[in-house]
């Protein structure tokens, strides 16, 4: 029928060999990262963020698309709404328990007064200035 590979089928290809790639390095790394040091834990989480947006997208992208979503068997898409649920419910629980968990420790760090410089306690432009700082926290 077709003489060579689909365009499609070539991307899909593409895409699954670059995550196993991607995740081939993962794993590779985990080990190093056992005693990194801080700069390194900073690094690691945000090519892992870049990581997760980057397949979210591309979840976002597949399920967009009418040509694969008119094909996909409908016990396949039920397994990509439960799985990004669960994902989805996981990753908000630990940005909840992060990010409260990291507030109580700002509050003993301002209270101690180690904080350099200061963080403006005040309302108004000087927190939207902190805001904008903590772009994570918006």
């Amino acid at each position: 029928m077709y003489r060579g590979k689909p365009a499609i089928i070539q991307n899909i290809e593409s895409w699954v060999d670059a995550q196993k790639k991607f995740l081939e390095y993962v794993s590779k790394s985990e080990k190093e990262l056992e005693n990194a040091d801080r700069l390194s834990l900073v690094i690691a989480s945000r090519a892992a963020c870049a990581q997760i947006s980057r397949t979210i997208k591309g979840f976002d992208a597949w399920l967009q698309n009418p040509l694969i979503i008119g094909l996909m068997p409908p016990e396949m898409i039920k397994e990509v709404q439960e799985k990004l649920w669960a994902i989805m419910k996981e990753l908000t629980e630990f940005d909840i328990q992060h990010t409260a968990k990291y507030g109580e420790h700002l509050k003993k760090v301002l209270e101690q007064g180690k904080i350099i410089p200061p963080i403006p306690l005040e309302e108004g432009e000087e927190e939207e200035e902190q805001r904008q700082r903590l772009t994570y926290m918006r």
